[in-house]
């Protein structure tokens, strides 16, 4: 065991998103979640990802370690690793390394292994993760590969282009994917890899999407759009939107499931549905913003990693620190739980990156936090 760091259907329309300081609906006004003390509570369980051959690279390395639920609430774990020493200043996504691509699925309860694979690979940036009811899906730069549930080789394919994988996205229900190539993107089918819609980053950016449409920002302008699939892109105009979107800081627009979207953009957050239900407008203190965001298959449940900006910008040294991690219930409509993690920066003093990854099971009442190859398992309140 060891010890934490306590510090600090489419609908006709769709109305979105980041928030300006008028309410977003005529007569509707949200109060401001409040966000509960720390917990305090020990985990359920805590994983050493260093047993199951995991090593940490050096001080101020990248590191490539991933975390997940599966759908039956065990944990994925994985990462690679390079087969010889490279030098990172050289290293681009789609730069050759021999490598190995690792993981394992973890007893979320008890933390015992439940099966592993390894897999050879030309990239760094192969990931895994889990698609449909229970398998796995290898993207490897230039080809893809879908798993059963004990990582037996269900289908493959050679791709015609290499795609960026550490950018690829899967849908709530976790029925379709996204593929990158330089400027293209592609939805497939994560079963039959079927394609099953298409846009270029020249006419829109940080786009999300579920297995029936996808919302994005469209240029030139960057206004908030949206479209089925094999349709074309829409603007939506909403009296007190803030709608040209030039840049949404860290967070695009997220599904969190079929019909409720959320959009982080800096200290400020909203959830709303494709029918104009507002659920949460969130403002946090200065100096606090949104980072990475984990959602729930469920759909009723998501979390985001909060962090504080901490230095200086006159002299130079400044960051984003992890600093919080706060879980969201949509049917309460509030966040329901926070936890205390720990952030660094090559910036700030003890200049050593330190970068957390979180995700949350499938019904919402596990979350878990991976820190530089630890794990930690919590128990979240029961569901109201």
């Amino acid at each position: 065991m060891r010890g934490r760091q306590n510090a600090k259907t489419m609908a006709g329309t769709l109305a979105l998103l980041l928030l300006s300081a008028v309410p977003l609906v005529s007569g509707q006004t949200n109060p401001q979640p409040i966000e509960p003390a720390a917990s305090r509570d020990q985990p359920l369980l805590e994983i050493d990802a260093r047993k199951f051959g995991y090593k940490p690279h050096g001080s101020g390395a990248e590191d490539w370690l991933s975390l997940a639920f599966t759908e039956s609430n065990d944990i994925l774990v994985a990462w690679t690793s390079s087969d010889a020493s490279y030098s990172r200043t050289k290293i681009r996504s789609t730069t050759p390394v021999p490598s190995h691509l690792h993981a394992v699925v973890l007893d979320a309860r008890t933390g015992q292994k439940e099966h592993c694979g390894d897999w050879p690979s030309r990239y760094l940036q192969t990931t895994i993760a889990p698609v449909g009811k229970e398998n796995f899906l290898i993207c490897a730069v230039d080809e893809i590969r879908l798993l059963s549930n004990d990582f037996t080789t269900v289908r493959d394919q050679v791709l015609s282009a290499p795609v960026t994988c550490r950018e690829m996205k899967i849908s709530p229900r976790r029925h379709s994917f996204s593929l990158r190539t330089d400027v293209e993107n592609h939805v497939l089918d994560v079963e039959s890899f079927q394609p099953r819609a298409e846009w270029s980053s020249k006419d829109a950016t940080y786009v999300d999407f579920t297995d029936a449409l996808l919302v994005g920002a469209c240029r030139p302008d960057f206004d908030l759009c949206i479209r089925d699939l094999n349709q074309q892109w829409r603007t939506f105009h909403v009296a007190g939107i803030k709608q040209y979107l030039r840049t949404y800081g860290k967070v695009g627009p997220t599904f969190v499931n079929d019909t409720t979207l959320s959009t982080a953009d800096g200290g400020k957050m909203a959830v709303v549905t494709l029918e104009r239900a507002i659920l949460l407008n969130v403002n946090l203190p200065n100096k606090f913003s949104f980072a990475r965001i984990a959602t729930s298959t469920g759909g009723k449940r998501f979390a985001y990693i909060e962090t504080e900006f901490r230095g200086s910008r006159t002299l130079d040294w400044a960051s984003d620190l992890d600093d919080h991690v706060v879980v969201y219930d949509l049917d309460q409509k509030n966040a329901i739980y926070t936890r205390k993690v720990t952030g660094g920066s090559l910036w700030i003093p003890p200049f050593v990156e330190h970068r957390n990854r979180i995700a949350l099971s499938s019904d919402g009442t596990l979350l878990a936090i991976l820190d530089s190859g630890l794990i930690d398992v919590y128990q979240l309140p029961a569901p109201i």
